[in-house]
């Protein structure tokens, strides 16, 4: 049997349960809607935004390239880092940015805020398991070029294991070349074509393992004759 006797006790059901629900349907099939548009808006200005900071990101990746004589340029390299800096924070170039405006500051002969905007980004990428290793590295390379060479050695043992280990030996071995700790450096280099598997960096590194090891062998004394 049915569970209303007629079609009118069928309607009556019908008309109660919208009264006592209703409301609730129609504010469920707004917010769905309205979840729906908003989502595709969403990703709508996320795309947009990332296409947006990329134009940026290569314009500034194009001027950073070049030789930046006029002041012109220098101060636009700047502004288009601060663009992506403050509007374009959560995109991914910004940090990029920030990278390839540190290199111009270092070209310009602006090591000391190089070093200080390195420090900053190394600190707000902390947790960046691709970014960190690449900015600290970038961060103990200059610290070694303004001589606080314990510094930047400290830095880069603690990055020995990570994705970068060969470019991190090689940078220890350069330390090493300077400071003429030739054999240290020697070890370094060996441990830096060990960690360079792609053999990105293998040229180079032999050029500079030949030189050490030749400063090695003009450094030991000749047996005296006769004796």
């Amino acid at each position: 049997m049915d569970a209303y006797r007629t079609e009118e006790e069928q309607v009556e059901a019908i008309k109660r349960w919208w009264s006592e629900n209703g409301k609730g349907v129609i504010a469920a099939v707004v917010i769905g809607v309205l979840g729906s548009v908003g989502w595709q808006s969403w990703q709508d200005r996320q795309v947009s935004q990332a296409e947006a900071a990329s134009g940026i990101y290569q314009e500034l990746l194009a001027l950073s390239a070049q030789e930046l004589s006029s002041d012109a340029d220098k101060v636009r390299l700047d502004e288009l880092a601060a663009t992506l800096t403050e509007d374009y924070a959560g995109s991914g170039y910004a940090r990029l940015g920030q990278l390839l405006q540190v290199s111009a500051w270092v070209s310009q002969g602006r090591a000391e805020e190089a070093l200080t905007a390195l420090q900053a980004l190394e600190s707000s990428v902390a947790d960046d398991v691709a970014m960190y290793p690449i900015v600290k590295l970038r961060r103990a390379r200059l610290q070694a070029s303004l001589g606080d060479t314990e510094q930047a050695l400290q830095a880069l043992t603690s990055l020995e294991t990570s994705a970068v280990a060969a470019a991190v030996w090689q940078a220890k071995a350069d330390i090493y070349i300077v400071q003429e700790q030739y054999a240290l450096a020697a070890e370094a280099l060996s441990l830096a074509l060990v960690a360079d598997e792609n053999g990105d960096l293998r040229s180079d590194l032999e050029t500079k393992l030949a030189f050490v090891n030749a400063r090695r062998e003009s450094n030991v004394s000749p047996v005296a004759s006769g004796e």
